[in-house]
């Protein structure tokens, strides 16, 4: 059992290009060590291949960014066309901008009115009372006096009718 497995890595080690000899070789010596020893190997030659794999990936990711790079650059026409398109948003971007600073300047100071204008609202209505306070007493002072004048000429009247 344990030699099919070594054969079987034998065979891909020949598709990588390690000669039958070398493989052969390669099979004795795996076929002494401890299984352990081979796990660790094994796994250990495995978490190299999955390094290159990533540093290969890394690689290739970086060409390929390169690359476009360098396509952008002998695109230099429409990389000016985009500069100028680009500009063109900023400038759009910052009227709005402006626009959108002038509404709130405008809406602070319409809630700042409407805060006086509540100001006001409160001393107006503290006036109304006042007033309709003084109206009270006012039309408390013209009854008397009516009553006080009603008084007077029933005197008055007795006066007239007793010298008579």
């Amino acid at each position: 059992m344990l030699g099919q497995r070594f054969s079987l890595i034998v065979v891909n080690s020949e598709e990588s290009g390690v000669s039958e000899d070398g493989g052969e070789a390669l099979a004795t010596r795996l076929a002494g060590m401890a299984p352990e020893r081979l796990a660790e190997e094994v796994i250990s030659v495995w978490e190299e291949v999955i390094r290159l794999e990533e540093e290969l990936a890394s690689e290739r990711q970086g060409r390929r960014a390169l690359e476009m790079d360098f396509a952008a650059l002998d695109q230099d026409g429409s990389t000016r066309a985009r500069v100028v398109e680009l500009e063109e948003e900023l400038r759009v971007s910052e009227s709005s901008v402006a626009r959108l600073e002038a509404r709130l300047a405008n809406e602070k100071q319409r809630r700042a009115d409407d805060e006086g204008g509540a100001s006001r609202t409160v001393e107006l209505q503290e006036e109304n009372a006042r007033l309709l306070r003084s109206e009270e007493e006012q039309v408390t002072l013209i009854l008397d006096l009516e009553s006080q004048l009603e008084r007077l000429i029933t005197e008055i009247e007795k006066l007239k009718n007793s010298s008579q």
